[in-house]
């Protein structure tokens, strides 16, 4: 599934209230999928949830929706160390 357009919506978030912004392309029919996405987005922006996980940087605003992680990288990293914890949880138990 390739991932969504990156100039399709922009993200104001400098200050309260924060904004989201998308292109509406009217021939192409995707119209409620980018506004879908960009209200997703204002919601965690104004739930301080569109921060990556692992680094606490902002979340890239090509990123689908429902992101978790700045880049692959992070998501690996976090993913290590969860399962280096559930080991060692593991091995504290046995």
């Amino acid at each position: 599934m390739p991932g969504p357009d990156p100039h399709e919506l922009w993200i104001e978030n400098h200050e309260p209230p924060y904004r989201v912004c998308h292109q509406a392309y009217f021939w192409t029919g995707n119209n409620g999928n980018r506004q879908a996405r960009a209200v997703t987005i204002l919601r965690r922006l104004a739930r301080h949830d569109w921060y990556c996980r692992w680094c606490g940087d902002p979340l890239p605003d090509w990123r689908r929706a429902d992101a978790r992680y700045c880049c692959e990288g992070c998501r690996k990293r976090a993913a290590r160390n969860r399962r280096v914890e559930r080991e060692v949880w593991a091995n504290d138990w046995r």
